[in-house]
Parts: C-alpha cells; sequence; structure tokens
C-alpha cells in the first residue's frame, strides 16, 4: 500500500530532539516501510534540513514561521494568520502533487488540524481516503477559537474514514464534539537502550527528577517549579529536578526558578535526544508530568519502556493507567500544592516497588503492535457519521 502521513511534526534526522510526537511519526513511518509499504512524508518545513530514512520519502510543505511550532504560535498576530494561511493554502497544493506523483492509496493525518485539513482536500479532489489521529493539544486548542473552531474539527473529523487517538478520554472528547466515534491507538516509540548513568547521586539521599516536554501552559512545567518551591528545606535537599524541553513559556520558568531562588534544585535545559533521554530515564529516579491538561504522552512510554517509575497529575488517562497497574504516583488534583505532596510521596518510596507495575503497563504499548492495528482495521471504522 502507498501511505502518505501528514504532519506538523517530525524529526529533521535521527538525532533531532525537538519533539517526542514527531520522533513517534517517524518510528510508526519506519515499522511501516518495515512492512513493505511505501510510505511518504509531508511535514512541515521548518528551518531545518531534512534527511530522510531509508525507505522514506520527506516532501515538506511551505512553512514561512521559522522554528516556531504550528501548535505554539500565537493567533493573535496578524503576521500569524498570513503565515498560517500561506500554510494551508502551499500545503493544500503540496498534498494533491504527492498524492498523484506517490499514487497515494491511504493517508493518515498527526494530527486533526492542520493535516485533516490537507487529508480532506485529497479526498474531495482525489477521492482518496484518510484517516485522523488527534492529538489533545490540537483538540484543546482548535476546539476554543471562537466561531470556526469546534467547526473545523468537525468538518475534518466526519469526513474521515477512520478516527483514532491514543486516551479513552480524547477519545470521549473527539466524539462529544463531532459525535464520530474514534478508536484507541497508543502512541509509542522505540529508544535506544541506555548506555550510561547520566546523574549520580550527591548521597544516597538525593532523588533525581526527570520532565522532558514542551515548555508551555497545557504541559504544566511552572507548577512542577511551584510544587518543588512548596517543599520543605529538608524535602527540597532530596531532590534534583532535570527539565528539557523547548517552547514559548522557557524565558518565564528561567526567571521563575530565579525568582524563586530555586537554582540549586532545578535546571532547565534544551531539547534531549533519543539517547540520552533513554540515559536519563535509566538514572532518574521518577519521571514527572505535571500537566494541566493530557491525554497519554509519548515519554511516558518511553519511561515504562526503560523501567523507570512516573509522578502524574491526575489528568486524561494517566490517572487510571498509572493506578491500575501501580506504576507511579498520582496526584490528588492539577495543583502544585498537590504535586508537590506526590513528588513527597515519591521520594519516600523505592523505585524498586514500581518494576513490576511498569513492565506490566508498557504490554500495554509497543509501536509494532500499534502500527499493526492500523493496518489490520483496513476498512473504515466509521461507516455512518449523520
Amino acid at each position: 500500500m502507498n501511505v502518505q502521513i501528514i504532519t506538523s511534526s517530525y524529526p529533521a534526522d535521527p538525532n533531532d530532539p525537538s519533539g517526542t510526537a514527531g520522533l513517534f511519526i517517524r518510528q510508526f513511518a519506519l515499522e511501516l516501510a518495515a512492512a513493505g509499504h511505501s510510505v511518504v512524508v509531508q511535514p512541515a518545513a521548518k528551518k531545518k534540513v531534512y534527511i530522510p530514512d531509508p525507505g522514506i520519502s520527506l516532501v515538506p510543505a511551505p512553512w514561512k514561521g521559522g522554528d516556531q511550532e504550528l501548535a505554539s504560535i500565537n493567533l493573535m498576530s496578524p503576521r500569524n494568520w498570513w503565515i498560517i494561511s500561506l500554510f494551508f493554502i502551499q500545503g493544500a497544493r503540496n498534498t494533491l502533487v504527492i498524492n498523484r506523483s506517490y499514487s497515494v492509496e491511504r493517508t493518515l493525518c498527526m494530527w486533526a488540524v492542520p493535516s485533516g485539513i490537507f487529508g480532506l482536500i485529497g479526498k474531495l479532489i482525489g477521492n482518496i481516503p484518510y484517516d485522523i489521529w488527534a492529538l489533545g493539544s490540537d483538540i484543546w486548542k482548535i476546539r476554543k477559537i471562537p466561531l470556526i473552531g469546534k467547526a473545523v474539527l468537525r468538518l475534518v473529523i466526519k469526513n474521515a474514514d477512520r478516527v483514532f487517538a491514543d486516551g479513552m478520554e480524547l477519545c470521549q472528547e473527539v466524539k462529544k464534539i463531532t459525535g464520530v466515534p474514534c478508536e484507541i491507538l497508543y502512541s509509542s516509540r522505540i529508544i535506544p537502550l541506555p548506555k550510561e548513568k547520566m546523574f549520580l547521586p550527591c548521597s544516597q539521599n538525593i532523588y533525581h527528577l526527570l520532565f522532558v516536554g514542551r515548555y508551555h501552559i497545557n504541559k504544566g512545567p511552572d507548577l512542577l517549579i511551584r510544587a518543588v518551591s512548596c517543599l520543605s528545606p529538608k524535602e527540597r535537599n532530596s531532590i534534583h529536578v532535570h527539565m528539557y524541553g523547548l517552547g514559548p513559556m522557557e524565558n518565564e520558568l528561567r526567571m521563575l526558578v530565579a525568582e524563586m531562588r530555586l537554582g540549586n534544585w532545578i535546571e532547565i535545559n534544551g531539547p534531549i535526544e533519543a539517547q540520552q533521554l533513554s540515559n536519563c530515564l535509566d538514572s532518574v529516579s521518577f519521571l514527572v508530568i505535571p500537566s494541566r491538561i493530557e491525554s497519554i504522552p509519548v515519554v511516558f512510554s518511553d519511561a515504562l519502556q526503560i523501567g523507570t517509575p512516573v509522578v502524574s497529575m491526575p489528568v486524561g488517562d494517566l490517572g487510571p493507567l498509572i493506578n491500575e497497574f501501580g506504576c507511579g504516583i498520582v496526584a490528588d488534583e492539577v495543583t502544585a500544592q498537590a504535586f508537590a505532596y506526590a513528588l513527597v510521596k515519591a521520594i519516600k518510596s523505592d523505585r524498586k516497588t514500581f518494576q513490576t507495575g511498569v513492565k506490566n503497563a508498557f504490554e500495554k504499548f509497543g509501536i509494532e503492535s500499534t502500527v499493526k492495528r492500523w493496518l489490520d482495521t483496513g476498512d473504515p471504522l466509521i461507516q455512518d457519521h449523520s
């Protein structure tokens, strides 16, 4: 089968650490190619040179927004609206060229917007079926756009042949907004085996905690910083927080750390590449997910793969999953104080007590089974969207 993947998230090369979602999509494409399918990926052409993997073609859509992420672009700027409009016009043209040049038989849109719009155009003009894989952040952001947000989501999702999301709560949200059934496909990837310990405790009482994600309000990096400020001096002296990511809040987070005088306990870094992430996960005591709103981030399954327990806010499917398998600790509510209490509970625990739960939870994930399920549901899951 000739498959087209349309996405606003894709790494420039195997070592590009700019986003875990993009690295998952790359892994998905590689698995499809390994199964004998022809794969062409249409990412956004940011200020980077895309180097394709063997068996995968890359045809970027023109993007005048530089290194800005579409998901984080400021919609209040008139210039940004021009950038977005141009992206949709040129992206639609790019989609149609790919459809003809590569004899595309099915399109997988990652995510609902903007990719779903391009998939819809391909279906209307070229009669090419398309699937939507919904991402929490694009669903939650697009639906808030006055007048047109929910209408756009309904348009692209109601016309899709199949609709997926990586968590039950997100599936329910998609159906609530659009009336369309949504199937679960878990997102994950294969990361390298750890090669070395990244962090060595200064003493047996130091617990290293890892945050990996976008520096965006939804991901709650500020809540993590405020949670550390809620700890007692003794508790604070027993932890060290390592933060890795990119996003619009980075400068704000650095100022918050300085303002709260937490520089001895929190370090803010740029993006992290896969091998370094694997090394970090193997070294830290816990991965922390302080999100305000979330489905199931790819870094969650990364942690399970390496055997690292998780401390999370009670958002999306994370709370039920963690509690079901005993693979970590869940805060009681989405507040800095509650997350601080969860951190204290974590550092008073032994990572080894979560090993069985982490192993059992990871059995629900795995890129091979995800790709197989997408291929096995070859006939449209949705027969009637009325």
